[in-house]
């Protein structure tokens, strides 16, 4: 599924801009394993700003995560284990960003949320407006919320998803089923409550 994209350009500039400039500040570059696998910092970028937005739901935070989340994971390339894609790699770094960023601030929800509802309509009522889907997101615990992205609307194997947020692929299962339990209840409470059902 693609989200909006109007501001990857922008981050893929700035992320190389900022990468040069810590680069520039280390010192003499030390070769490391992992330098000789480089990423597609276009494809690479693009895929984390539609994370972080689909997390954040505001274009401009998304903006901003996603570069700050791919100057981290750059920073640490080092410590990349091998077989772990720069995907998953960078998705960890930009989950934990977009994780400090809403503790700033209440997520935004503004995102499109299509890739889920067909999951959330064979486990719940049918036709769900788009809104109530993206409200019931949004009230999920964090942890719920982030499996929930990453399986749907990214398209994260369970196991990538593990490698992402750093748990076992048990804990990603639990909390998607955890995740999808309370996107029902919720749904169904909110349409109760509006009239909707």
């Amino acid at each position: 599924m693609a989200l909006g994209c109007s501001a990857e350009p922008e981050v893929n500039q700035s992320v190389r801009t900022r990468i040069n400039k810590r680069e520039a500040a280390a010192g003499p570059k030390v070769e490391r394993q992992s330098d000789f696998e480089l990423p597609d910092f276009a494809d690479l970028s693009a895929r984390v700003y539609r994370l972080c937005l689909a997390l954040l739901g505001s274009a401009d935070r998304a903006s901003d995560a996603a570069q700050e989340s791919l100057t981290r994971a750059w920073a640490r390339r080092a410590d990349r284990r091998s077989g772990v894609s720069w995907w998953t790699w960078a998705a960890g770094f930009a989950v934990r960003v977009c994780r400090e960023t809403g503790r700033h601030r209440p997520v935004e929800w503004t995102g499109e949320l299509a890739a889920v509802e067909p999951q959330i309509r064979s486990h719940g009522p049918p036709e769900l407006p788009q809104l109530l889907l993206h409200a019931a997101i949004n009230a999920l615990p964090d942890r719920q919320r982030e499996v929930t992205v990453l399986r749907f609307l990214v398209g994260m194997s369970t196991r990538d998803t593990a490698e992402t947020l750093g748990c076992p692929q048990g804990t990603v299962k639990s909390n998607l089923h955890k995740a999808i339990a309370n996107l029902q209840a919720n749904v169904t409470s909110r349409e109760a409550s509006d009239g909707l059902r």
